[in-house]
């Protein structure tokens, strides 16, 4: 029951406070992160801004030094150390729709477990990246703006375009 109080607080006041670059913005993302903390596993010296959606606070771990910024939204992910998010990315990880049967509506063919997006320490996430269900983002690796991601990335790879194709490795 706390945790949906807090989850309540959080999005009626948490996520609508000003962002860390905001002056005094150290205090109100010290009350952002804190209400997170009791809602979701986070580490230490992360920055969250404003507007980061996290569904109802299941099956989110984020690690520790990490920046994730405005509209992110977060559903069935496990973020490791080190790991920067631009605005506006969708890491919606777990279910995803049937679609198989075409004499069945899509709408009531249900729902099918994908598995969580896991992204791996040193990682950084471009501008309205969408990832999709069950994708390992390994160490080391970017992410380009508008990028939509459908396969497991290679550690220090840069990857970017729709759907997402390996551009060069940073090593």
């Amino acid at each position: 029951m706390i945790k949906k109080i807090n989850l309540f607080i959080y999005y009626l006041i948490g996520s609508k406070m000003p962002s860390s670059f905001f002056p005094m913005g150290y205090f109100f993302n010290y009350l952002r992160t804190f209400l997170l903390k009791s809602i979701i596993k986070i580490g230490s010296n992360n920055k969250i801004q404003p507007n980061v959606y996290i569904g109802k606070g299941k099956n989110i771990k984020i690690g520790s030094f990490c920046q994730i910024n405005e509209r992110v939204r977060l559903i069935d992910v496990e973020i490791g150390d080190f790991v920067m998010i631009a605005p506006g990315a969708q890491l919606v990880g777990g279910k995803t729709h049937i679609y198989s049967d075409t004499k069945i509506p899509m709408i009531l063919q249900g729902e099918e477990y994908k598995g969580k997006i896991i992204i791996e320490d040193d990682v950084w996430i471009g501008l309205n990246v969408i990832i999709l269900p069950g994708i390992r983002i390994c160490k080391g690796s970017i992410i380009g703006a508008n990028s939509v991601v459908t396969k497991n990335v290679s550690p220090y790879s840069i990857v970017g375009g729709n759907p997402a194709r390996l551009i060069k490795v940073r090593k």
